[in-house]
């Protein structure tokens, strides 16, 4: 039998009280009287039991008793120490709105007031996105993003034991602990890395092409050329679909988000957790993982 990971020790230690708050946020969604004021409290929370920012490990949450344009909703504290500004917004807020109407632009404004202060997250209720704003030249870079509703081909908030796990894991990269250990600033590293002109180029090399050949001749059973397909590529990473399709509009925007939700579920049936070193029999030696960039360096 295989050795219990770091990983799934965190995932069996917050799985009921996740179970818990995703019930309540259930209930919140079923109330037609949900304020903001009901969220802050729920994601208030949520970073205390289930994501382990809590008074036993030091923290404490502050939320703003007099609101204003520069007064964040929520602090989290180690010690007296800011560490996290979060920004809520009302139950099913668009968090892909414009920079300044998500919430972005605010957030950069309070970290303002706090110098050391480097991430901020933004907050609907149902989805969590975590920033990094340690360059000040920007508006924060998206690090991690977690959502009560992927889990479900209905895009609704589920609460079986099995949604309920995949979503723990998910849920360990924005754990305190992942804080502690300095994993965001990884992320962060990661997430930087995959700018627009990088995943461009990676879409469009000669390997990618292939597969995407592959795949398209085993949904319409022809082969497609190589050079053209690449050029039907680059013309849609230039031009977007909104411009490629002429006909394109919001139900066919739907369809896509639902084939993008698939495909992700499907990455989440064989993921794994996020560990160093492959669990290994009582006995025998661990297996180390290769790191990312071997995987690069091989490919």
């Amino acid at each position: 039998m295989s050795r219990e990971t770091k990983t799934d020790r965190l995932v069996r230690t917050i799985m009921d009280n996740v179970t818990e708050h995703t019930h309540e946020l259930i209930n919140l969604v079923n109330n037609p009287n949900t304020r903001e004021a009901d969220v802050e409290v729920f994601i208030q929370s949520f970073l205390k039991s289930c994501l382990g920012f809590s008074a036993t490990n030091g923290y404490s949450i502050r939320a703003q008793e007099t609101k204003g344009r520069h007064r964040p909703d929520l602090i989290v504290l180690k010690g007296d120490q800011p560490v996290l500004v979060a920004e809520i917004k009302r139950l099913g807020f668009d968090l892909q709105k414009s920079e300044f109407r998500s919430g972005k632009v605010q957030l950069k404004e309070y970290l303002n007031q706090f110098e050391s202060v480097r991430w901020g997250l933004i907050s609907n209720g149902y989805e969590l996105l975590l920033f990094d704003f340690s360059d000040s030249t920007k508006n924060g870079i998206e690090v991690l993003s977690f959502d009560f509703r992927s889990y479900s081909e209905q895009h609704q908030v589920e609460t079986a034991k099995k949604q309920i796990e995949e979503m723990c894991y998910d849920l360990a990269d924005f754990h305190e602990n992942a804080f502690a250990s300095r994993e965001w600033e990884e992320f962060a590293v990661e997430a930087t890395a995959f700018s627009p002109e990088s995943l461009a180029k990676a879409v469009l090399a000669h390997d990618c092409i292939k597969v995407i050949a592959r795949a398209i001749r085993g949904e319409h059973d022809y082969k497609a050329d190589i050079e053209v397909l690449t050029d039907h590529v680059y013309s849609l990473i230039v031009n977007g679909l909104d411009d490629a399709v002429c006909d394109w509009n919001e139900v066919k925007q739907a369809e896509l988000n639902k084939f993008i939700k698939s495909q992700k579920r499907l990455g989440r049936k064989s993921r794994r957790p996020r560990v160093k070193e492959d669990a290994a029999p009582e006995g025998q030696p661990a297996v180390a993982m290769p790191e990312a960039s071997e995987i690069k360096e091989s490919a």
